[in-house]
């Protein structure tokens, strides 16, 4: 999807109409212009339209766990159409996430990239909840990469470390740039992890609280990607990305 400036009424309403068709949308505060993704809008099985994956099994789905009370049938008798439409609308109006459920195909790291934006200062965040995994149950934000995804960062929580860890891909292998502790991660527990990149200067946040400030000057614009190791379960939501 293409993003642009937009300065009539008619043009600002075909861009929230398309962008919000894909579960995406785009708008600003305070002259910052920010895309967010809900998955709302989506197709439930597959991954957001207008990425890219690389390993794992990426997808949209409804998020039981807040799902409004369906109901059900009583004394065992199958529900009406009435039932059934509220069923349906309950269903619709559920919470969906980004799961990425792939825990035994061999790939150390599987992630997956949003086409667009791309932008060089940017501001990223996202919430997460590790679901399972054995090896090093890990979730994280990829800024700043490539078109192929090869090359770029990526901040990451290790819950085998307890650690923020900030990377940079170079050729699609991952290089260590700096280490943060951080409280243990509880498997099922959302999390938030953030990023604001300006310059050459990046600002790592954990749960609200600033871990990391580092500079480094090796790439400087791409778009954004989800990350996970190993054989870990993740779901992803509240995928914001902002101009600065």
């Amino acid at each position: 999807m293409t993003h642009r400036l937009c300065f009539g009424v008619s043009m600002v309403l075909a861009l929230a109409l398309a962008a919000s068709a894909s579960g995406e949308t785009a708008g600003r505060t305070r002259g910052t212009k920010t895309w967010t993704w809900n998955f709302a809008a989506d197709t439930l099985g597959i991954p957001p339209p207008n990425t890219a994956t690389f390993g794992g099994r990426w997808e949209v789905v409804v998020d039981s766990t807040r799902a409004p009370h369906e109901g059900g049938a009583r004394g065992g008798a199958m529900p009406d159409s009435a039932d059934s439409a509220a069923a349906l609308s309950a269903l619709a109006a559920a919470p969906r996430v980004l799961r990425q459920s792939e825990s035994d195909d061999g790939i150390q790291f599987h992630f997956i990239q949003f086409k667009k934006p791309v932008l060089d200062d940017q501001a990223v965040s996202v919430r997460f909840r590790i679901l399972a995994g054995d090896i090093d149950p890990t979730a994280g934000l990829m800024f700043q990469v490539d078109p192929k995804g090869r090359n770029g960062y990526v901040v990451r929580v290790s819950g085998e470390t307890n650690q923020l860890v900030v990377h940079y891909l170079i050729y699609g292998k991952r290089r260590d740039l700096r280490y943060a502790k951080i409280p243990p991660v509880e498997p099922g527990t959302w999390h938030t992890l953030s990023v604001e990149r300006k310059g050459a200067v990046m600002a790592v946040s954990y749960d609200g609280v600033e871990r990391v400030r580092i500079r480094d000057e090796r790439f400087s614009g791409g778009s954004v990607g989800l990350w996970t190791e190993d054989d870990t379960v993740v779901d992803f939501e509240q995928l914001a990305v902002s101009k600065r």
